[in-house]
């Protein structure tokens, strides 16, 4: 039997609520406005305690001032109960959950044998790690609730196809990439949807590109649009990917945002 939904409902959160994880980067920040601009009440989640938190005050300010609700917390991505803790929290607080959103970012170029052990640890924990705690604690609220809820993983296209001198960065998505696939398969039962968003070069990533580096302006001069990407460009599909009833049969998919890099490189 057919359902009537209407275009307009495939991109409403009114009455929702969502969490967004690394809501101080770029991409983190856009999708929370989305949410909150498409009616949803938004827990604003930094990884570390220091500039982070003024970065998604700003946010905050801005979800306010267009009457949305918004709280804001502390989510250490690197340990596990803390991500639960913090997570159960914003849920009690925001009156339960329906769409988690998870951001965070921590770039690192380097050649392999000058990676040390600890950027390595660092890497993998705030690129990889923060996934799969974020996914863990959001299905475990999903299912404690009841509902279909949505997770979206903002990646990056290097987990599909690796650059030199990426090596943890690039191994740190691509387990990303797999982990968004197998957990959409365990997750499916409970009509909870994972999908993900790999991002391309954009235009705050503007210090990772060394101008004499030629391998790394493949990002630049493989890119079919000829320009970096923008945060706003991010926040659209984010949004249509966390809507209830625009993604019941969207699931393990992810989608790149990347001006058709990924059709070069």
């Amino acid at each position: 039997m057919s359902e009537n939904i209407s275009i307009k409902q495939h991109f409403s959160l009114q009455g929702k609520r969502a969490i967004v994880i690394g809501a101080e980067f770029p991409a983190g920040a856009a999708i929370a406005s989305a949410y909150a601009e498409a009616g949803a009440d938004v827990a604003l989640c930094a990884i570390t305690a220091d500039e982070a938190v003024m970065r998604i005050r700003k946010v905050k300010r801005e979800i306010e001032a267009i009457g949305s609700e918004a709280r804001e917390y502390v989510m250490d991505v690197t340990l596990g109960r803390n991500v639960q803790v913090t997570m159960r929290q914003a849920v009690k607080e925001l009156g339960g959950v329906d769409c988690v959103a998870i951001a965070p970012d921590l770039f690192l170029a380097k050649p392999i044998g000058s990676i040390t052990d600890t950027e390595l640890a660092r890497v993998m924990a705030v690129n990889f790690n923060a996934h799969f705690f974020s996914m863990r604690a959001a299905a475990a609220e999903f299912r404690k609730q009841g509902i279909p809820g949505r997770i979206i993983s903002v990646t990056s296209v290097l987990g599909e196809r690796g650059l030199p001198h990426t090596s943890a960065y690039s191994a740190a998505h691509g387990a990303v990439h797999n982990l968004i696939r197998a957990c959409s398969q365990e997750f499916g039962p409970d009509q909870i949807m994972v999908n993900g968003i790999a991002l391309g070069y954009m235009d705050w990533m503007k210090d990772r590109i060394n101008p004499d580096d030629e391998e790394a302006q493949r990002a630049l001069r493989f890119t079919i649009m000829r320009r970096a990407g923008r945060a706003n460009e991010v926040a659209p599909l984010a949004l249509y990917l966390s809507v209830e009833s625009a993604t019941r049969y969207i699931t393990g998919q992810i989608f790149p945002v990347d001006g058709g890099l990924l059709q070069h490189l």
